[in-house]
């Protein structure tokens, strides 16, 4: 389990890694490569206005959203448990409760 005092600070320590770096510059290569083979499926299917932020409707497999975020599983913030969730493409990370 991992032990978190301050968020902020931990997701610079954590961006700081030069392996973390690449994996968030990985997924940001495949989030854009993922977002132009939906809006190229729009555009195929001959929608009249493209939706560029893909919602359940255009990602059923969650697969923009695997892309984009890393989850931490278990970690510890305080007396709190729960998971960190890590948005590889802004470099920022929230806490969410269990």
């Amino acid at each position: 389990m991992i032990e978190i005092v301050n968020l902020e600070e931990w997701t610079r320590n954590y961006f700081s890694d030069p392996e973390n770096q690449k994996k968030a510059e990985t997924a940001c290569e495949r989030y854009d490569r993922l977002m132009v083979r939906n809006i190229r499926r729009q555009l195929s299917t001959g929608v009249e206005q493209i939706h560029v932020i893909g919602d359940e409707v255009d990602d059923p497999g969650r697969v923009l959203e695997k892309a984009k975020y890393e989850v931490l599983p278990s970690v510890k913030m305080g007396d709190k448990t729960g998971k960190v969730r890590i948005n590889l493409l802004d470099r920022t990370a929230s806490f969410i409760q269990d």
